[in-house]
């Protein structure tokens, strides 16, 4: 889908996001209520869990303030310290209890839930469409006036596939939760931007990171775009319920939410294999909710696939990924370079060179993992529909039982990551790293991957032809794969490998001042950056290609 879609809703002020965030005071008023039925139906000794979290708060405003937190952060806890000491008698001890936990969850359901205008979002839409036209197309030399590109040729660069009219249909039907995989700080943004532009449904909800806030100008349109603001400098009991109560009660609401199951962006380039179950409990839970009340409103989980040629931050990303897993093993070697030339590169490669990226809507789920068709039916694994309801009954009535949920949520969490795979797609840029990585890795058996990374003060190179042969061998295998079902490839890719090898070198760390991976000459490949080769070879993590390239070399000695 290249073109520009209608809306299904036309008029931003009939949408859901709009009619929630107008009533943001009620449905604070609810979240209050809610967490708090929560927090003391969990905790048997609820002073406790108060002189904890005033404790942990009082620490976190002395040791690490941002300049976002409230002008009173610091004497507000230490008043709520003092006013719960104060208390004498049982009767004082305990009204104090329940009005300072009131407070404290007011105060963080204040801090968590955003809101959203119309007329800002509207701005939103002509400022990303400038922003990514200048980072997805081409400089056009000597036409300046030119050199943004064009609206149309924008679209193009963003490939939306996958369950489209589906995720339209059901969008209608029933609250849509977005589940994409996560590797960049673009990734809310472009999928937001993909879902106005190329599935014409209304804006979803999305968590950010409260320090982002720390930036006047880029708060005072974040708190007006429907994102919902995440502290995690908080790990008290309290805020983290109140943060979830926030995603349960918000989907029981019918607010549409676009969260990342694997809980930040992927440090090593590698697909997500295990997730985070707390917001899939809080989705399931909303769920139970629904069909608990008159509100029978079914809930929809869409995984997404996201997929780059090149991302931004990963230097930083695999540097942070090595020191995490390799500890005293890794030592990063410090590469004498001119920070004006890394700057230099960058803008060059920015203005005279284009790229892509790749959106996949996969098949979408009920919160059980179940199929789910284009009219909102749930379809079990025999092909028959299914009552979602009869997943949460016990003796013909639906009730509350958490270990039945954590089992959903473990089976959910499953059929995510299956779609994750089955359905990315892979390519060239990822296929060529992950082949040329392990020719030059199964020539370094000697060497831990934490000392082989750390060959970066010489450029290692590979012979093309070697090279050209495996990728060919690799490819071949995985049309087969394909034609099974179990793995999806772009269509440069099935072309094979010269194709393949051709476009995945124009593409692969296209902003990279050092090059993971290059045509040095007509025979040989050179890389000047082995970790960010590493970082794109990881992208096909899981995918067992390795099997095919098993003790296969083709390092040129050096």
């Amino acid at each position: 889908m290249s073109s520009q879609v209608q809306h299904i809703i036309p008029d931003l002020d009939q949408w859901p996001i709009t009619k929630f965030y107008n009533s943001r005071t009620e449905f604070i008023e609810a979240l209050n209520n809610y967490v708090y039925d929560r927090i003391v139906e969990k905790n048997d000794d609820l002073r406790s869990l108060l002189e904890k979290t005033i404790y942990l708060e009082i620490q976190r405003t002395k040791s690490n303030p941002w300049k976002v937190d409230p002008s009173d952060d610091k004497s507000v806890w230490s008043k709520f310290g003092q006013q719960l000491s104060k208390a004498s008698t049982p009767e004082e001890k305990e009204a104090a209890v329940e009005n300072i936990t009131k407070r404290i969850i007011n105060r963080y359901a204040e801090e968590i839930v955003g809101g959203f205008s119309p007329k800002t979002f509207k701005f939103a839409r002509k400022f990303l469409t400038s922003v990514f036209k200048r980072l997805f197309n081409s400089m056009r030399f000597p036409y300046l006036f030119k050199a943004w590109g064009k609206k149309e040729e924008l679209l193009e660069k963003v490939n939306v596939t996958g369950k489209i009219e589906e995720l339209r249909s059901l969008f209608q039907k029933g609250t849509v939760i977005l589940v994409p995989n996560h590797f960049s700080n673009l990734d809310s943004i472009l999928l937001g931007y993909a879902i106005d532009f190329k599935v014409g449904i209304p804006a979803f909800t999305w968590g950010a990171g409260l320090n982002l806030f720390d930036y006047e100008i880029l708060a005072h349109y974040m708190n007006r775009l429907g994102t919902y603001r995440v502290d995690r400098r908080k790990r008290n009991p309290i805020y983290l319920e109140t943060l979830k109560g926030m995603s349960s009660l918000s989907q029981h609401f019918g607010l549409n939410n676009i969260f990342f199951p694997g809980g930040t962006r992927s440090r090593s380039g590698a697909m997500e294999q295990k997730l985070k179950y707390g917001l899939l409990q809080s989705t399931i839970e909303a769920q139970r909710l629904n069909l608990m009340t008159s509100n029978n409103r079914k809930i929809f989980i869409v995984p997404v696939v996201l997929g780059y040629h090149f991302v931004l931050e990963a230097q930083g990303l695999i540097e942070q990924h090595l020191r995490a897993t390799g500890r005293e093993k890794y030592t990063k070697i410090k590469v004498r370079e001119s920070r004006w030339r890394r700057i230099w590169v960058s803008i060059s490669n920015l203005m005279s060179k284009g790229t892509d990226v790749r959106i996949h809507f996969c098949q979408a789920l009920d919160v059980v993992g179940n199929k789910v068709d284009i009219e909102g039916r749930s379809i079990d694994q025999t092909g028959q529909e299914v009552d979602l309801k009869e997943y949460f009954q016990k003796n013909e009535e639906v009730n509350k039982d958490r270990q039945r949920e954590k089992i959903y949520t473990q089976v959910l969490s499953e059929k995510i990551i299956e779609s994750y795979f089955r359905e990315n797609i892979i390519l060239s840029s990822h296929l060529v790293s992950f082949v040329a990585f392990e020719l030059l890795r199964n020539s370094f058996p000697e060497l831990s991957i934490f000392e082989f990374v750390n060959k970066t003060d010489k450029e290692l190179e590979l012979s093309k032809s070697i090279f050209v042969s495996k990728l060919q061998t690799v490819i071949d295998q995985l049309i087969e794969k394909e034609n099974l079902g179990l793995i999806t490839l772009s269509e440069v890719v099935k072309k094979g490998s010269e194709a393949c090898l051709t476009e995945g070198l124009s593409k692969i760390g296209l902003f990279h001042p050092k090059k993971p991976l290059y045509l040095k000459t007509d025979q040989l490949l050179g890389s000047q950056n082995i970790k960010l080769l590493y970082f794109y070879r990881n992208r096909l993590e899981g995918f067992e290609i390795e099997d095919y390239i098993q003790n296969e070399r083709a390092l040129i000695k050096q």
